[in-house]
């Protein structure tokens, strides 16, 4: 069997002679592709002619198609024609026109992922950090049948647009609402029309505190519709106070009331088990559960909050303390004697 550099010279080869007659003056080359949440790869991007933007084939997916077994012949066929719809579909954007920003701004959107994992990626890339979730910055240029095109704003990116991260930021929050609304909705509402039923039909029992999912409209990468401008405010509104939040994937976040029985550990011992055992790792968040103090508007690592929650409830202690040895202090004080005025009558 061929080895993936094999495979990758082949393959550049094949799909160019395939596409000469098909989509003439595309060009074709061999491109490793940096992306985040680990989805790196070795790439064919194709550039049509009289255009600077190209589309990617990913050829370690390709490659690992063959791995399990597929006949090279009928992955490169599939290949040609992926090529061939993308090519005939692509939005007509100019790279030059997104370098500026006044076009750039009103295509803006935020998307999060974990820290950690993609450190390395981040480093080029302007960010925001929320705790151990870190906000990223894209473009939105065209809605497709199975996803959306888009770019990623890169450090060379938003310096050739002569913008600062800032401003980058918070046009991007205020823009995201309009590029991608989000979606708030009970587990109930969720599953019900995952089953094609009205909610009020739903088999299973929802009764006790109601479990939200937060995403976009369309389902897509909307975790970071949480952060939207006063949406955990909102949201708090609608729990009623104080809520958990689970990092279900990089498409959807979890809200769940705190109605003071939920253990932050044994919420994490369960993100962490559905993340190894549910999720791809491409589209894990973190295995962290997060809280949000409707009262104080913050928003911290579930760990942080309960910190927090058993310091208040040592300085209470401490105030209750205090007034408990104010109050044996005073009763503690002998009894000042009662002398007649000099003129007060007997009784």
């Amino acid at each position: 069997m061929m080895d993936f550099k094999e495979f990758t010279t082949r393959a550049e080869q094949d799909i160019r002679a395939a596409l000469e007659d098909a989509s003439p003056g595309v060009g074709v080359g061999l491109n490793q592709v940096e992306k985040l949440q680990g989805e790196s790869y070795t790439a064919i991007t194709l550039t049509p002619e009289g255009t600077n933007i190209g589309m990617n084939l990913n050829l370690n997916q390709l490659y690992d198609r063959m791995q399990r077994g597929e006949d090279y012949d009928s992955i490169l066929q599939a290949a040609v024609d992926q090529a061939k719809e993308h090519l005939s579909n692509m939005p007509r954007f100019d790279v030059a026109e997104l370098s500026s920003y006044e076009t750039a701004k009103d295509l803006l959107f935020v998307d999060v992922v974990g820290t950690k994992v993609n450190a390395e990626m981040l480093a080029k890339v302007p960010h925001t950090d929320m705790e151990d979730i870190s906000m990223v910055y894209r473009m939105q240029l065209e809605q497709l049948s199975d996803g959306a095109a888009t770019v990623l704003i890169t450090n060379d990116l938003m310096n050739r647009m002569g913008v600062t991260k800032e401003q980058l930021h918070a046009d991007a929050m205020a823009n995201s609402e309009v590029v991608r609304p989000a979606s708030m909705r009970t587990m109930a509402e969720v599953m019900a029309q995952m089953m094609g039923m009205s909610v009020e039909d739903f088999p299973m029992d929802m009764s006790g505190p109601q479990m939200y999912v937060v995403t976009n409209e369309e389902g897509f990468h909307g975790a970071a519709a949480a952060f939207y401008p006063d949406f955990m405010d909102n949201a708090a509104k609608e729990l009623g106070g104080n809520f958990f939040i689970l990092p279900s994937s990089v498409h959807e976040m979890l809200f769940l009331p705190d109605d003071g029985h939920m253990n932050v550990s044994e919420l994490r011992d369960m993100v962490t088990s559905i993340n190894a055992s549910e999720v791809a790792p491409a589209d894990r968040l973190t295995d962290s559960v997060y809280h949000y103090d409707a009262e104080a508007r913050v928003f911290e690592l579930g760990e942080s909050w309960e910190a927090r929650a058993a310091e208040r409830e040592a300085d209470r202690g401490s105030v209750l303390d205090a007034l408990k040895e104010k109050q044996q202090s005073i009763g503690d004080r002998p009894k000042a004697e009662h002398h007649k005025a000099k003129n007060q009558p007997e009784l």
